[in-house]
């Protein structure tokens, strides 16, 4: 096989950034509003897993901690959005039970979307609380405002694979596959990723019009080319 073959031709992070400033619509609404926020967050992970310059690999290493997460999040969407929103982080919103980020539309009639990030792999979630963040979180805490009318879960697996993985030569675990518990149940990440999707289908039966809370989720625990 030739070198490369197979590869999808990738963008840089510069060029994602200039490719949703070009093509991103003002939106007009705040349907379009929440739709935008989510294209920019799932187009922006996917960058990260899939960059020629390997950006995640600080993440697949299990350095990485959520506050890493949200401050490459938040400095990219501040980039990607700045025509359409600004970006708060937590730390800059007074009083507790704040989301990570907030994004505030530049145009005050279409409100604020509250981002939520959690890396699922870390050892201090449990599975059933990464599946109940949509819930717990995101709705009861993060929408009760007027202006705050979506909840954007970003739920990434960092560092561990979809399979055990062993030093060829002293077999010794290099790194751990993906499990969690939910229910009594071992879950892998995709199976966690389908239960906080009907997670947030349930709450989102609940919630007020024009309220909603949606799931972005993203692997990038392994190279895009070891998944293929």
């Amino acid at each position: 096989m030739k070198q490369g073959a197979g590869r999808r031709p990738e963008f840089s992070l510069d060029e994602a950034i200039r490719f949703l400033n070009d093509h991103s619509k003002p939106p007009a609404t705040v349907e379009e509003f929440r739709q935008l926020c989510q294209m920019h967050v799932q187009t922006l992970l996917e960058r990260l897993h899939t960059s020629d310059d390997d950006e995640s690999a600080f993440f697949r290493r299990g350095d990485a901690k959520e506050g890493d997460l949200r401050n490459w999040l938040a400095a990219r969407l501040r980039d990607a959005g700045e025509r359409y929103y600004t970006v708060v982080r937590e730390q800059e919103v007074a009083g507790e039970k704040r989301p990570d980020l907030r994004l505030h539309s530049r145009v005050d009639a279409l409100g604020k979307v509250s981002v939520e990030i959690k890396l699922a792999d870390m050892d201090h979630w449990t599975g059933d609380q990464l599946v109940n963040t949509p819930g717990e979180q995101l709705s009861k805490q993060y929408l009760f405002e007027p202006s705050s009318h979506t909840g954007i879960y970003v739920l990434v697996n960092a560092a561990r694979p979809r399979l055990l993985e062993e030093d060829k030569k002293t077999k010794n675990v290099k790194r751990s596959a993906f499990q969690k518990t939910v229910a009594g149940k071992a879950v892998n990440f995709e199976e966690l990723v389908a239960l906080v999707g009907q997670k947030c289908t349930a709450v989102n039966e609940g919630l007020a019009e024009g309220k909603m809370v949606v799931a972005v989720t993203r692997d990038i625990s392994e190279k895009p080319s070891e998944t293929l």
